[in-house]
């Protein structure tokens, strides 16, 4: 009797030893394939953002753009500055090229032939604008288009006199379509989310349009900074029911696991988050944890 019990108990022993090690060994790989995705992405944005960064501040010491700032009264020296804009966002290939003031107001734009044009719009209170004034440097935002309502990248500089003196800010909206476009699930991936995070834990980029524009944070209700409704206006910015349920034994600091609603239901997740270069943006890449259990069974 005592014979059969004890090779019961090591059988059972043997069993839960197995079970564990499946899953640890499970967990390992899973995250070490989500981090090698995180940061593939992580690449993919800096590049995008070294690509653009310069361009504001060449576009910047054009000398047409302290003309116009000196002359905004003059219609003829604001056309060429129009016709300018219309040139550097051909060239760039971005939606938007504008020249604004010291006070924000848009003295000059790519789209000042069209009804929605910049010309005459104020821009003070975007951080693109305070931000290069500020610093007297490039700035970078992401934001929704208060015109367009569509998302973009803005890049900023300084227009400055031959003495320092700043006179205004040329800014340069991307959109980001083409980032999202290269999220690609790897094959061992099949069953991976991604959303990237602004500094208040909202997603502007996601694998699952039902999770654009949501809440990630985990904060109460109505309790939203006033930044992120200026940033998403219009946006209702509703929150995703998330569960904490801890690190797998083995991981990293990075990763954790949580339930997220998903599809009508909560599914369990193993999430790594990565900071993206120059920016208050977090990535977040979710792979179901299915596989790994039924690696156990």
């Amino acid at each position: 009797m005592s014979v059969r019990l004890g090779v019961t108990l090591l059988f059972i022993a043997g069993l839960s030893a197995s079970w564990l090690l499946g899953g640890y060994a499970g967990y390992q790989q899973v995250e070490q394939e989500s981090l090698e995705e995180s940061f593939r992405y992580q690449q993919l944005v800096g590049n995008e953002l070294n690509r653009y960064l310069p361009i504001p501040e060449l576009m910047a010491e054009h000398p047409l753009m302290e003309k116009a700032l000196r002359s905004p009264e003059d219609p003829a020296l604001i056309l060429q500055a129009n016709k300018e804009m219309q040139r550097m966002a051909t060239i760039v290939g971005s939606s938007d090229v504008y020249l604004m003031d010291t006070t924000g107001l848009t003295i000059a734009a790519n789209n000042y032939l069209q009804p929605d044009s910049f010309v005459g719009r104020r821009f003070d209170f975007r951080p693109y604008f305070s931000d290069a004034i500020a610093s007297g440097d490039s700035a970078v935002y992401f934001a929704l288009g208060m015109m367009s309502n569509v998302r973009g990248l803005y890049f900023s500089h300084p227009v400055r006199a031959d003495n320092g003196e700043i006179l205004g800010v040329i800014a340069v909206k991307v959109l980001v379509d083409e980032i999202e476009s290269q999220w690609h699930r790897p094959a061992s991936l099949s069953g991976a989310e991604m959303v990237v995070l602004d500094r208040a834990g909202i997603s502007f980029l996601a694998s699952q349009p039902d999770w654009l524009y949501r809440d990630f944070s985990g904060r109460g209700p109505n309790q939203l900074p006033r930044t992120a409704r200026q940033r998403y206006p219009a946006r209702d910015l509703e929150p995703v029911p998330v569960e904490a349920l801890g690190r797998p034994l083995g991981l990293s600091e990075q990763s954790t696991m949580v339930n997220v609603a998903i599809d009508g239901g909560m599914r369990e997740f193993l999430i790594t988050e990565t900071p993206l270069p120059r920016l208050d943006w977090t990535l977040r890449v979710m792979v179901s944890t299915a596989p790994v259990l039924l690696a156990r069974i």
